[in-house]
């Protein structure tokens, strides 16, 4: 389930930086800087870092997943629709 107290500012942190490299290459600056805070904004909670190297790609896949799942949900949060309101005035 998504972190039901996502922030517009962290759905947009996740839109904007988090999904264009999603699928890039995979490193411990990767990790700490993209798909450990992911993970945490996703779940609502601290991810922990896998502590070896083998363990970084499905790690990298499940955190894919997941904003795979809830892509919809976090754009919604991150650009919300303005409604607008009432009929236009007549001059």
């Amino acid at each position: 389930m998504l972190n039901k107290d996502l922030t517009q500012q962290d759905a947009k942190w996740l839109v904007e930086e988090y999904a264009p490299r999603h699928n890039k290459m995979i490193n411990g600056t990767s990790m700490d800087k993209y798909f450990v805070p992911a993970r945490t904004l996703m779940m609502g909670k601290q991810a922990e870092r896998p502590g070896c190297s083998c363990m970084f790609r499905s790690f990298v896949m499940m955190t894919n997943s997941m904003y795979g799942q809830y892509e919809q949900e976090i754009k919604a949060i991150a650009y919300p629709v303005v409604k607008k309101s009432g009929r236009k005035k007549v001059q």
